[in-house]
């Protein structure tokens, strides 16, 4: 197929799908700020997403903290990030929590952490009630009707009940012979249902066992009551069945079959006439009554067809969506009338079927969510700044000054939009990069949308970050395989130019001076080597590390000093004489640097995530310290005045921070 010779940045015109406004994304921004950040971009890195009972609701647990948003409107409703102590907020642990439930009208959320539950507020974000005394780490989680009881289920293989709104203990229901995996009230609360390898039913109010189903069920996961209350429906077990159980006569009545991948998810239909199964092969939709199979809808998204998007410029001031293309639909739930079906991936997309003909009609965004931020680039107004995704195939490109998103852009080709990895961005947000599934390298003009290169490389090979040169005219990347080399192309014409091979052990860091004219590496064995880009010749060793690995580099706006870091310890170099001007240590592990336009100052940030600011002049000293992110942080960057330090993290979001001039 022929390349295109554009820059696709996606927009829907779809009316009754537009992304949240620019008020509410900045209003959303200023949620659960870190002391002296002025604005938060991106929501986090995804960990798993869930729908309310009735559709209405969707939490998104991310490394931040828990989002809830409105599924009608896709605007973030609250974000659950901790519990407030005194002046301090306790945050939520970054990883995942344990189990994750809604109540039926979707006011209250349970979430799961190790030992600990919270129960809070959807609407406003705060907590409604804490529990600490659970013996064990837990696994499943439920909320009865009236979301006065909570039901746990931990690694001892018991069942406990909770009063929601005391906090007290109620009661503890024993018999099962492994670990309990999910939990479900009926309906009308009376029944508790609660299923590992087999299943009990449980008398609500006083705990009396009323069935035990001994069947080896395969380690069924999913557990969900029929709106009517007359069926249980379970999945997630290892024969990758659903099972359907007439609860009055507590008998399996029909087991359908058909996924050929794990079931993650299974809900029923208003009408109680079908339910659907995701599963990481398709979602099925099937018929309760008969327990045959309707329709097969598919759950991988480069599957799912998508809209050819119109050619907009940067300056269209469009938010613009694409889901990724390489995840997988993670739940589902039917409209309210059953003639439609939502589902949701992992990356915050949101997809429209109609279930009668099994026909796609839209994907919309819910959330500017990314996995990773590594790359950053202010434009040279300093009102945009770019970033990289962690999806690997599209940069977002955000509003600083207002912290809403502007656009993104999606290279692809003409009529459809593949997956590219290892985007970049160059300084300015002037060119783009990016590598094609086939190995091939592509550079775009951001501004013009202008295809410049086509660059082949091996497609075997990845390279791990890709960095394209201030001016853009040069690309380097270190082969992942052959991982103490580094290739270098020029971009106009594409074209390989040298392989730098100058170090012993694995390549960590390594950076373009400002003016493109020189490139610094540094490796494992903490030796740093400083070359010139247009003859790929070795210029300098830089000595005097430790035995640690370098972890970063920087230069000065004007090129004549450069910063590195190995462990703890930050030195200054004299680019012109190649010799040492200074050395001063910071926080451990060291893995990002970013001077200040005029050079003065120098942040640092560490393995911990907390950002050292340092003022050079006349000698290396603390001006102030940042903390907030909830992962380490990958990339520093200065705004061109100076006023604002952006800092990109593992946790996928963007904080901005107040730089005292």
């Amino acid at each position: 197929m022929k390349k295109t010779n554009l820059l696709y940045i996606v927009h829907l015109f779809i009316l009754c799908l537009l992304l949240p406004n620019g008020f509410a994304q900045q209003y959303t921004a200023q949620w659960h700020l870190p002391e002296g950040a002025k604005a938060r971009l991106g929501r986090g890195k995804l960990n798993n997403v869930m729908f309310s009972p009735d559709g209405t609701r969707i939490a998104v647990s991310t490394a931040i903290g828990i989002w809830v948003y409105d599924v009608q409107t896709r605007e973030a409703v609250s974000l659950f990030a901790g519990i407030q102590t005194g002046e301090k907020e306790r945050f939520l642990p970054s990883k995942p929590p344990e189990a994750l439930t809604f109540s039926a009208d979707a006011v209250l959320i349970a979430s799961a952490h190790g030992k600990r539950i919270y129960v809070w507020d959807t609407v406003t974000g705060a907590a409604f009630a804490q529990l600490d005394e659970h013996p064990d780490p837990i696994t499943a989680i439920a909320l009865s009707p009236d979301s006065t009881k909570l039901a746990t289920a931990g690694e001892d293989w018991v069942v406990r009940l909770w009063d929601v709104g005391t906090g007290k203990y109620l009661n503890s229901l024993k018999g099962h012979p492994g670990a309990v995996n999910a939990l479900a009230f009926s309906p009308d609360g009376k029944i508790l249902a609660s299923v590992g390898t087999t299943l009990r039913l449980w008398n609500a109010d006083t705990g009396e066992l009323l069935h035990a189903d001994h069947k080896d069920l395969g380690s069924i996961d999913r557990l969900v009551f029929s709106p009517d209350g007359k069926i249980l429906a379970g999945a997630g077990g290892w024969d990758r069945a659903v099972h359907l159980w007439d609860v009055s006569t507590r008998t399996l009545q029909k087991t359908p079959k058909g996924h050929t991948g794990e079931v993650k998810d299974i809900a029923f239909s208003s009408d109680n006439r079908t339910l659907v199964s995701v599963g990481s092969d398709a979602m099925r939709l099937w018929d309760v009554g008969t327990g045959t199979e309707l329709k097969s809808l598919p759950t991988l998204q480069d599957q799912i067809p998508q809209p050819v998007p119109p050619i907009l410029k940067l300056e269209a001031l469009n938010q613009a969506y694409l889901p990724s293309r390489r995840d997988h639909v993670y739940s589902a739930r039917f409209s309210e009338d059953a003639t439609q079906l939502i589902s949701v991936s992992r990356d915050g997309s949101l997809h429209l079927w109609d279930v009668e003909t099994g026909l796609y009609r839209a994907s919309f965004a819910l959330g500017a969510h990314s996995d990773s931020v590594g790359v950053l680039a202010f434009s040279e107004a300093g009102k945009y700044l770019a970033s990289d995704d962690g999806f690997e195939e599209r940069i977002r490109v955000w509003n600083a000054e207002n912290a809403t998103q502007h656009a993104v852009l999606t290279p692809g080709q003409e009529g459809v939009l593949n997956p590219l990895s290892e985007l970049t961005v160059s300084s300015g947000i002037k060119k783009v990069a990016g590598r094609e599934l086939d190995g091939t390298i592509l550079v775009w003009d951001a501004e013009t949308a202008e295809h410049l290169s086509s660059i082949p490389t091996d497609r075997m090979m990845r390279y791990w970050r890709l960095v394209l040169s201030p001016d853009g005219k040069f690309l380097a990347g270190r082969d992942i395989i052959a991982r103490n080399k580094i290739e270098l192309w020029q971009t106009e014409p594409g074209a390989h130019l040298f392989t730098l091979e100058d170090h012993v052990s694995p390549v960590t860091a390594y950076a373009f001076s400002p003016n493109s004219e020189l490139f610094v590496s540094g490796a494992q064995e903490s030796t740093t080597v400083l070359w010139e880009v247009k003859t790929g010749k070795r210029l300098a060793y830089l000595m005097g590390y430790t035995k640690k690995p370098i972890g970063a580099f920087a230069f000065s706006a004007d090129g004549n000093t450069l910063a590195s870091a190995s462990g703890n310890k930050i030195l200054l170099w004299d680019v012109n004489t190649r010799e040492q001007r200074n050395n001063f240590e910071a926080v451990e592990g060291i893995a990002a640097l970013a001077f200040s336009p005029d050079g003065r100052t120098l942040a640092s940030s560490g393995a911990d995530g907390l950002i050292q600011v340092w003022n050079l002049v006349p000698t290396p000293r603390v001006q102030t310290t940042f903390s907030g992110h909830r992962g380490s942080i990958h990339v520093l960057m200065f705004s061109p005045n100076g006023k604002t330090l952006a800092s990109g993290s593992g946790d996928g979001t963007i904080l901005l921070w107040n730089i005292e001039r």
